[in-house]
C-alpha cells in the first residue's frame, strides 16, 4: 500500500511557518509553470530564495510538497463550500443552488491556477487518500442535500446519486477550465449547469425552478399533498 510522504518537521514558530508558506507558494508556482514531472525540489528551492538544506528541514522531496499543497487547497475548498452550503430557504431553486455551486467551484479555480497541477496528477499515488476524501466529502454534500430535498429516496439511492453528480460535476469542471478562453470554458459550464439540473431534477423529483421553501412545511422535502 502507497503511503503519503511526510514532512520532516512540521513548524511551530511563526518564522518557520512563514517560510513554509513561501516554500508552497513557490512550488505552486514552478509547478505550474515546469509541470510536476519536471520540476526539481532545487526549482523550488531557487524560486522561494531560500537554501535546499532549509527546504529539507520541511520536506522530504517532491512528492511532499505536492501532498501539502493538495492540502492546503484541500483546506481552500473546504472553506469555500462552507459559503456555499448554507441555502436561502425563501428563494432558493434547484437550478440556482446548481448554478452558485458551480459558479464557485469555477471562481476558486480561476484564483487557484496552480490547483491544475492537482488535476494533472490526480493519479498520484501519493494524492489517492486525500483525493478520495475529498470527492467523499463534496458526494457526502450532495447527497445529503439530496436526502432534505427527496426523503423518500432510500439510503442507497442518496448515495449513488452523490457519487453520479460528484463524477459528472468533477469531470466537467476540469474539462472546462482546460480551456484558456473564457468563451469555451462558460460554454462547457453552462453544459454542466444545465445537465446536473435535469438530473437532479428528474432523480429529487423537484421542479428546477421553484423556490424551494414552497415545497413543503420547512422547505426542503416536505411536499404538500
Amino acid at each position: 500500500m502507497e503511503t503519503a510522504p511526510q514532512r520532516r518537521r512540521d513548524p511551530v514558530q511563526a518564522r518557520s511557518r512563514a517560510r513554509v508558506d513561501a516554500i508552497l507558494d513557490a512550488a505552486d508556482a514552478v509547478f505550474l509553470e515546469l509541470g510536476f514531472a519536471e520540476a526539481t525540489t532545487n526549482h523550488v528551492a531557487a524560486r522561494a530564495q531560500t537554501s535546499i538544506g532549509s527546504l529539507y528541514r520541511f520536506f522530504p522531496d517532491k512528492d511532499a510538497l505536492l501532498v501539502a499543497l493538495a492540502e492546503r487547497y484541500g483546506a481552500r475548498m473546504q472553506a469555500l463550500a462552507s459559503q456555499l452550503t448554507p441555502m436561502d430557504p425563501e428563494g432558493a431553486t434547484l437550478r440556482g443552488l446548481i448554478s452558485d455551486g458551480i459558479d464557485g467551484f469555477s471562481a476558486f479555480l480561476l484564483a487557484n491556477p496552480g490547483f491544475v497541477t492537482l488535476i494533472h496528477q490526480a493519479r498520484h499515488p501519493a494524492l489517492t487518500a486525500g483525493r478520495r476524501a475529498q470527492e467523499g466529502q463534496m458526494a457526502a454534500l450532495i447527497g445529503g442535500l439530496s436526502a432534505k430535498l427527496a426523503p423518500q429516496l432510500t439510503a442507497e439511492e442518496v448515495l449513488v446519486i452523490g457519487d453520479v453528480a460528484q463524477a459528472v460535476l468533477s469531470a466537467l469542471q476540469t474539462l472546462a477550465h482546460l480551456h484558456d478562453e473564457a468563451q469555451a470554458r462558460e460554454a462547457t459550464l453552462s453544459e454542466a449547469k444545465l445537465m446536473m439540473t435535469l438530473y437532479l431534477s428528474r432523480r429529487l423529483g423537484v421542479p428546477e425552478d421553484v423556490p424551494l421553501a414552497s415545497l413543503g412545511g420547512d422547505g426542503v422535502g416536505q411536499r404538500g399533498a
